[in-house]
């Protein structure tokens, strides 16, 4: 763009902002919500998609474990298996570092004897041949390995760790997230409640990111809950004060050994005093086990303790989950039942709602089809992880490509009649972004005043800025700023450099014109186009001589012999239905000066039948529209659900920029194309001169300074 831009009109005040948004309370809410959402999520975010992963691979472990560690907990079945004794003894050669803690049998025959030691190693035996089929960590293997890891074993106190996480994930995630997504209107709600795969970029994957996310909801916050009481002693607690009976494990029964109380009656129990109680093997202790629980499925027989009492955890046949396990005290020398406490009978209220908590954590109830649903609700959140990460990134990235530079003026001259160019180097010295020939650069001349300059200079320098600007008699301070104040040496800011008006390079022939002030781009353009050596004319029309820039450069220039000027006074006017009357569809057409110059040009392009993919032009002021029929319309905010109401007389932009939505702007005119905005549904009447035929037909981005919707909602990808 040139500095022409500057002779826009400035628009009116806008009038006030109908709007049927939150109030501000709920709106100064609602961002800040938004903001927390955002943070939690990349501050956690990590952490919840370890939690998550792993937490849905143990969902799945009942139903592969054994697969997966078939050679240790599979043996043939015998009719005469050792005794536990034996076994044991064997596991203690296999292991001599540790004691035994305790004994694992699987009631199915064709299943091997685990013996646990006290570091949580396993010993697995053939029980028929006492040969040793293996050992591994009550942490280690496949899901072992994962187990731990979504314990957060590896740090202390990671359990109260993973509780905090799991509590950030209830209180700001999932209830903020469904808080965020909540339609605010029912007709609304369907479409919050589909995918919408059409949407590009950006809208498409926060459809993904809102959808998936309230579908997973219901089951996040459950496995949240239930995850609280596993960490938290406060949470447990409550279970405890809900209930009015004990969470905790079953407690161990007096001790055995000298207890009359528990001994009076049984028959053998009584022991002389100071007569040391000998232990009954394990075996006998396991005969003892199952004649008084026959429904036995699985036991741990643990080693007994120094008051005599041998705890044997065990799991009976329909309990309602793995965690329903009943406990049988015996007395290890007389093998006496001191206490046998079944799940369904004497488990305290407390306790069965702490364990059913925790086998709903775990997916231990329900069976597969709660499982599988555990599953992919955790496998849900890397796709949330995904799709709520990469928008934010691809917004950063974004804004980076806008970030701008510190540009030191080392050159001023006169170039023409109202003429001057501007040469800029960085202002710490370094090489400047490199550009494509027809960029601009959004110059920042003063307080308030941003405006688009094109780029005259070779494309291939990276050293400088060239830019030319003319002195308009109704400059609203832009180009008077520069032509009257602006000294050598000072700094400005700009943008990177942006090209609304590409080069096609496959072009065979280029065909190059300019009017006025309107060379600067151009002249980029033939830089380009001789240096890689295509093919070129350029035509160069002005009023008169004292207002033809750049003509020294011109003359001097490796593709003088490609240029003609033509010049208004002395009779020598450009007559462009001849200069296109030979269509050539591998060449393209480029134009850039006054309105009057581009409308002729396009206008005898059509006549004649050049494709419109092949001319191409650069306004600098913006069209006159019709607004008699301008209606009022919604624009939603894609990132934030946020509705903004736009009254007939309101641009998109005033009315963002009156609920704090601020979006880059200059020109105000859809002449720079500063302020494009990524349309991701509705349909737009677009009023811009910055956006081709192709563009437009696409719908994905408008110009919120005087573009609108054709309907009643357009949703931005803001």
């Amino acid at each position: 763009m040139t500095a022409l831009a500057s002779n826009s009109p400035a628009q009116g005040a806008a009038p006030p902002v109908a709007t049927t948004a939150p109030s501000s309370a709920r709106s100064g809410f609602h961002k800040t919500l938004m903001w927390l959402h955002t943070w939690v999520g990349l501050t956690f975010g990590f952490a919840l998609l370890f939690l998550a992963v792993t937490g849905g691979v143990l969902v799945m472990r009942p139903h592969f474990e054994d697969a997966l560690n078939r050679r240790l907990v599979s043996a043939p079945a015998c009719a005469a298996p050792l005794a536990l004794d034996d076994l044991a003894a064997r596991a203690r050669a296999a292991h001599p570092e540790d004691k035994v803690g305790s004994i694992e049998i699987n009631a199915d025959a064709a299943s091997s004897i685990a013996v646990k030691f006290n570091n949580k190693d396993y010993v697995y035996l053939d029980p028929c041949s006492g040969r040793v089929l293996g050992q591994q960590n009550q942490y280690g293997g496949l899901f072992g390995v994962i187990d731990g890891l979504h314990r957060f074993r590896f740090i202390d106190n990671g359990r109260k760790i993973g509780g905090t996480l799991s509590a950030i994930t209830l209180v700001f995630l999932v209830i903020g997230g469904v808080y965020l997504w909540w339609p605010r209107s029912r007709r609304a709600l369907k479409g919050a409640l589909t995918f919408n795969a059409r949407s590009p970029g950006i809208g498409r994957t926060l459809s993904l990111h809102k959808v998936v996310g309230v579908y997973a909801a219901a089951l996040l916050l459950a496995m949240t809950i239930t995850a609280l009481p596993l960490s938290f002693d406060w949470a447990k607690n409550l279970i405890v004060v809900a209930t009015g009976t004990p969470a905790d494990s079953a407690p161990p029964p007096e001790a055995a050994a000298g207890s009359a109380k528990l001994h009076a009656g049984v028959k053998g129990a009584a022991r002389a005093p100071g007569q040391k109680a000998k232990r009954l093997k394990m075996q006998d202790l396991w005969a003892l086990a199952k004649a008084d629980v026959p429904t036995l499925k699985w036991a741990s027989i643990k080693y007994p303790k120094k008051d005599g009492v041998v705890e044997v955890e065990i799991l009976e046949r329909g309990m309602p989950h793995a965690n329903a396990k009943s406990f049988l005290y015996l007395d290890a020398a007389t093998g006496q039942t001191l206490r046998l406490s079944h799940y369904l009978t004497d488990t305290t209220l407390g306790r069965k709602v702490y364990l059913y908590i925790l086998a709903l954590h775990s997916g231990l109830v329900g069976g597969l089809p709660y499982q599988l649903a555990l599953m992919l609700v955790c496998f849900s959140v890397p796709v949330q992880a995904y799709s709520g990460f990469s928008p934010y990134i691809r917004k950063q990235f974004r804004k980076s490509a806008k970030a701008g530079l510190s540009l030191k003026l080392v050159a001023k001259t006169v170039e023409a009649e109202n003429i001057c160019s501007f040469e800029f180097a960085d202002a710490r010295g370094r090489p400047l972004p490199a550009f494509s020939a027809g960029s601009h650069i959004d110059l920042t001349v003063g307080p308030g005043l941003i405006r688009q300059f094109s780029l005259c200079n070779d494309p291939k320098e990276t050293h400088r800025y060239l830019i030319a600007v003319l002195r308009e008699p109704q400059s609203r301070g832009g180009s008077r700023t520069l032509h009257d104040a602006l000294e050598v040496g000072d700094v400005l800011e700009a943008s990177l450099p942006k090209n609304h008006f590409q080069l096609a390079h496959a072009a065979g022939r280029s065909i190059l014109i300019a009017g006025g002030i309107g060379i600067t781009p151009i002249l980029c353009m033939a830089e380009r186009l001789s240096n890689i050596g295509a093919a070129f004319e350029l035509h160069y029309a002005v009023a008169s001589t004292a207002r033809a820039a750049f003509v020294d450069r011109l003359e001097q220039a490796a593709f003088a012999q490609q240029v003609k000027l033509y010049v208004s006074d002395e009779r020598r006017r450009l007559d462009t239905w001849a200069l296109l009357r030979d269509v050539d569809p591998d060449a393209h057409v480029y134009v850039c000066g006054p309105e009057r110059l581009i409308d002729d040009v396009l206008a005898a392009a059509r006549a004649l039948g050049w494709p419109d993919a092949n001319v191409h032009c650069e306004y600098f002021v913006a069209e006159a529209h019709d607004t008699s029929n301008d209606r009022d319309f919604d624009v939603r905010l894609a990132s934030t659900g946020l509705t903004i109401h736009v009254p007939r007389t309101t641009s998109v932009a005033a009315a963002l920029a009156s609920h704090g939505v601020d979006i880059p702007m200059s020109c105000s005119e859809g002449v720079c194309g500063t302020c494009l905005t990524r349309v991701l549904q509705g349909e737009v009447a677009h009023r811009d001169r910055v956006l081709s035929a192709a563009e437009r037909a696409r719908g994905d981005q408008f110009t919120p300074c005087c573009s609108r919707a054709t309907g009643p909602l357009l949703v931005l990808d803001l």
